[in-house]
């Protein structure tokens, strides 16, 4: 498990991804120099990173695909598709699916033909089962621990959501900007220029503007087995659609909750969870079925192992180890 020190530096992360150390170490009660000797160790063991990840204006298609596999293959095909950018997420479950994926493309048209000439014809996929995200509610970026006290975390204040600028058409500079904070949200802006190929004051410039626009957003997160939420549940609703904005909101409030989509296939609505045990599960369907009575949860999945989260690598004990660009931020895509 990871102690209340870096518990409380990485929620102080989630709250203002790009604080300075002298801000943080402010919040935190410590010098800068321990703070960042502190993150440098957390981020050096991919115990925890700072990424960016497609914002809420982010012009792009989300879709949620589960896998049936060959027995014996499910392993060696999310291996395939982690190292694709288009594929975000992958998840080895137990449930209906074998792998659960999310995938993100520029559009349906794209993501027809990574489905049905990539995914779909990967050895060992024998069938798949495909959810189009129509509204996504909310999403780990705004998923928080319990580590700051109130008044720590007001001090820091949450970084300002997009939306607050105009969007623009993405150059190719944007795309490398953003996929340089995918692989590391905190560098140094003259880190990232030299990577680039432009000025700090350029890159600091654009980055912001990226962010404000809400084309992209910063996000901080933990390994897995490192805190006490170490289940990944995704639950599979239908709800009345006179219901659905209502039963949303609902969940996305629930502390547990880490995203939350409404969705274009046969169950339109999709809530992942990080839970201390599987048996909270069921008390939270409970709670759901007495506010909720018309909603019916018709599947869930548990993730096994994580292979890739939001273009983050993971090895087999759960730790980041390294980053895919994410399409359609990444310069090639195999499409």
């Amino acid at each position: 498990m990871i102690g209340e020190e870096d518990l409380a530096l990485v929620h102080a992360l989630q709250v203002r991804p790009r604080a300075s150390w002298v801000e943080l170490g402010e919040v935190l009660g410590c010098t800068p120099t321990t703070v960042a000797r502190r993150w440098e160790r957390l981020a050096g063991t991919g115990a925890a990173w700072v990424t960016a990840v497609p914002g809420p204006r982010c012009a792009a298609l989300t879709a949620y695909v589960g896998l049936r596999c060959v027995t014996g293959t499910r392993e060696k095909v999310a291996q395939a598709l982690a190292g694709d950018p288009a594929t975000v997420t992958v998840e080895i479950t137990a449930g209906s699916y074998d792998l659960l994926v999310e995938v993100i493309t520029a559009d349906l048209a794209s993501f027809g033909r990574y489905l049905l000439d990539r995914i779909e014809r990967l050895p060992g996929v024998t069938g798949s089962t495909v959810a189009i995200a129509t509204t996504v509610v909310t999403e780990a970026s705004r998923w928080r621990l319990d580590a700051l006290a109130p008044d720590q975390s007001a001090a820091l204040g949450d970084a300002p959501r997009g939306g607050s600028v105009p969007a623009r058409r993405l150059t190719e500079l944007d795309r490398r900007l953003l996929a340089g904070l995918g692989r590391d949200g905190r560098q140094a802006w003259h880190q990232l220029a030299q990577e680039t190929d432009t000025s700090a004051a350029t890159a600091r410039r654009r980055a912001e503007r990226l962010l404000a626009s809400g084309e992209a957003a910063l996000r901080c997160d933990v390994a897995g087995p490192l805190f006490e939420r170490p289940v990944t549940v995704s639950l599979w609703a239908q709800v009345p659609a006179p219901e659905l904005r209502a039963v949303a909101r609902h969940l996305a409030a629930v502390p547990s909750v880490r995203f939350v989509a409404t969705t274009a296939g046969r169950e339109n609505l999709l809530v992942a969870l990080w839970l201390r045990s599987p048996e909270e599960i069921q008390q939270l369907e409970v709670e759901l079925a007495l506010r909720h009575p018309a909603v019916l949860v018709q599947d869930r999945t548990i993730a096994l192992r994580t292979a890739k989260r939001m273009g983050r690598l993971f090895d087999a004990n759960g730790y980041g180890t390294a980053s895919v660009p994410l399409a359609p931020w990444a310069e090639q895509t195999w499409y």
